[in-house]
């Protein structure tokens, strides 16, 4: 097989060249797995959910459909990454001696191989093309989410450097030796060429393949030191990505007496989050999403995972290349070295991420959800708040109000539990509790647990909500109680703030409680996308499992089944006279980006016969109110406040009417629109208000109150 490179002089070398680079390449990734090795052991089995995997593997990886959500920077990578896959069919069947091409050769006499010629002269234009791309997007375009660094061009020039010298070497050989069947771009390429002498043509042709193997040996080597790691990484940082629900943080053992608490060091973290880090392609994409970094707050989440890799990599120094064994000490006198101690130990909050950037984040999500390479951020920074809560008692003076009142009010607003039922008192009809339907022997009888939340059951504007949403149920004809003065906090804003200890008391004595009720046998419904997330998604750590659902999901089902009836809007309605007008539809992140419901709030809204009006940001891309994560008992005075570009955002949209689906999201835009150029145009209403103002006369014994 060797005559098919009979042309190229000392071919030969090839296989030292490419094979040593190949060597060194492993040499360079196995250094980069002692650091892993250094680390916590805990990570997914890769034999766990294979299916899952593999099918996120063929639609991340392969298809790369998290790339397209920015169409053109979409094309440009496709263009680079399935070009340069596939022209390394021609690599591999050079450093092999050209197996692949005899193996190919085979069925249809040659002609695969010469449509396989074909496709690779097609690909080296349009890899060529998407370089040219590159560069002007880096160098003349330079959108802002980028790092603009040499290491972006180096590898660049090296990609576009491997097919241009592949495809010029064809062309030249083309021109001195004759046909080279199915490469129409190279023959093309040829016809000026052929005016050269043949010498000057052998000289171009060796200075062409030659250029083109040391250029792949270079990238070979280049790689495991370059950001473009992800090239490698990336498969399997994205077959090893979480697949537990999306909104369930880790669980955290407070009775380990060997463990620290959350992350402080590399030696914190687990292989995977070491993974994300050398998987990162520092496009930006996540920085772009994030609502505290669009607002001047000094969290950048692409510079924390940044950071991260950049530690793990300080920790490599000293490590030799090649690894060597105590034989090989003793006989050749070398020292054990080893991954460094001191970076080993080095603090993770002020070295990659700034402690200020820690409190800012909001857990939206919105990074987790532009992440091409599907990198976990948030898990890491609730992790970083742990260790500051639980062991450095280091947080914002201002939450300590918040943490005592959870865990001895049971909310935290600090209210007593006596309180729980006040919203309720308006309403024309009893709203029981499950202890007096327990009382009665009446449990088998009912449909529905409406968890009411804290916010609903505290918070004025929002106590609106919860009648709203008891008004519906009850005109559906549902048999449903709440917990009153046994319902808590389910412990969402403490575990999101770092404090898993608090977090855990209010969720044991709610797990508690619901079990004493048979709750794992009925339906939950609340309008708290924060207490749906923490039942449906976290109870299950402390052995809750129970059956939750969001209130646009229930009441979604319930018009659709015909148990709730509207009436046009000109029509008299029974709840009051006030109109929505044109209405946005605000989406809560705990909700849309992380329980991916989406289409239900506006299934709600167009039973109501109302039109929406969507935000760009909306669905799993909309931009969060800068609530979530304990931000709502938290000063914002860095920067814009998220609420009010939220508002802003609103404001853009012409609607006189922001509907929401969240205590927290009702809060902060009813704030943001009060101190906004909105103020008494824009309303902000939940969208069981917007429900409720269109339903249809109730019977006599069911008649609707006014809200």
């Amino acid at each position: 097989m060797l005559e098919t490179f009979a042309d190229v002089p000392a071919y030969p070398l090839v296989f030292p060249v490419f094979w040593g680079a190949a060597a060194f390449f492993v040499l360079a990734m196995a250094r980069h797995l002692r650091v892993f090795a250094a680390v916590r052991a805990t990570g997914p089995s890769p034999f766990a959910d294979i299916p899952a995997r593999l099918t996120g593997l063929i639609q991340y990886a392969f298809v790369q459909t998290k790339m397209f959500k920015d169409p053109r920077a979409g094309i440009m990578h496709a263009g680079i990454f399935w070009g340069f896959v596939l022209l390394t069919i021609g690599t591999a069947n050079i450093v092999t001696g050209g197996i692949i091409q005899a193996v190919i050769s085979i069925p249809f006499d040659g002609l695969l191989w010469t449509a396989v010629s074909a496709m690779q002269n097609v690909v080296a234009v349009i890899v060529l093309a998407s370089i040219g791309w590159a560069f002007v997007r880096r160098l003349v375009t330079k959108p802002a989410r980028l790092t603009f660094n040499r290491d972006a061009l180096v590898i660049l020039t090296m990609i576009g450097g491997v097919v241009a010298t592949e495809l010029l070497a064809q062309a030249v050989e083309f021109a001195r030796y004759g046909d080279q069947p199915g490469a129409f771009v190279a023959a093309a390429l040829a016809v000026p060429l052929r005016a050269l002498s043949p010498a000057v043509l052998e000289a171009l042709f060796a200075l062409f393949w030659w250029g083109h193997i040391a250029l792949v040996a270079a990238f070979l080597c280049y790689l495991p030191f370059s950001k473009h790691l992800h090239i490698a990484t990336s498969f399997p940082n994205i077959w090893f990505r979480k697949l537990r629900p999306r909104g369930e943080l880790p669980a955290l053992d407070l009775e380990a007496e060997d463990a620290s608490f959350g992350l402080r060091t590399l030696q914190d973290l687990g292989w995977k989050d070491l993974l994300d880090g050398f998987t990162c392609t520092e496009c930006g994409r996540c920085q772009d999403a994030c609502p505290a970094w669009n607002t001047g707050k000094p969290l950048n989440p692409k510079h924390f995972i940044m950071g991260i890799r950049d530690m793990s990599v300080d920790a490599e120094h000293g490590i030799d290349i090649i690894p060597n064994s105590p034989i090989v000490r003793e006989t050749y006198g070398l020292d054990d070295t080893t991954v460094r101690p001191a970076a080993l130990g080095t603090a993770i909050v002020d070295t990659a991420i700034p402690y200020d950037a820690v409190w800012d984040c909001v857990t939206c999500g919105a990074c987790v959800e532009a992440c091409p390479v599907l990198i976990e951020h948030v898990d890491k920074i609730v992790g970083l708040r742990r260790n500051l809560v639980l062991e450095d008692s280091r947080f914002p003076q201002e939450l300590t109000g918040a943490f005592r009142a959870m865990e001895n009010q049971g909310n935290p607003w600090g209210q007593p539990a006596s309180a729980r039922l006040d919203w309720a008192k308006p309403l024309t009809f009893e709203v029981e509790t499950v202890a007096a339907v327990a009382a009665d022997g009446r449990l088998d009888e009912l449909e529905v647990l409406y968890w009411v939340g804290c916010a609903a059951a505290f918070d004025p504007r929002n106590q609106k909500v919860a009648r709203a949403v008891a008004t519906c149920l009850h005109a559906a004809g549902v048999r449903f109680a709440v917990l009153g003065q046994e319902e808590s906090c389910t412990g969402d804003p403490a575990r999101r703030m770092g404090n898993d200890y608090v977090f855990q008391i209010l969720a044991s004595g709610n797990v508690a409680t619901l079990d004493r009720y048979g709750m794992g046998e009925r339906t939950i419904v609340t309008a708290c996308p924060h207490c749906f997330n923490t039942i449906g998604n976290e109870y299950g750590q402390l052995g809750g499992d129970y059956r939750i659902v969001h209130h646009s999901t229930y009441l979604a089902d319930l018009l659709a089944s015909g148990r709730l009836q509207t009436v046009p809007e000109d029509a008299e309605a029974s709840s009051g006279e006030h109109r929505p007008g044109s209405v946005t539809v605000h989406d809560s992140c705990y909700l849309a980006r992380y329980n991916d419901v989406v289409a239900a709030p506006r299934d709600v809204l167009g039973a109501a016969g109302v039109a929406v009006t969507e935000m760009e940001k909306s669905g799993r891309s909309t931009f969060c109110c800068g609530a979530g994560g304990g931000r709502m008992w938290m000063e914002e005075d860095r920067g814009t406040r998220i609420n009010a570009e939220r508002t802003r955002q609103v404001l853009e949209t012409g609607a006189t009417t922001v509907a929401t689906a969240c205590p927290f999201c009702m809060v902060m835009l009813s704030d943001g629109i009060a101190a906004s150029t909105g103020a008494g145009t824009v309303a902000s209403m939940d969208i069981s208000e917007v429900l409720a103002a269109r339903l249809a006369a109730a019977p006599e014994d069911r008649r609707l109150p006014v809200l």
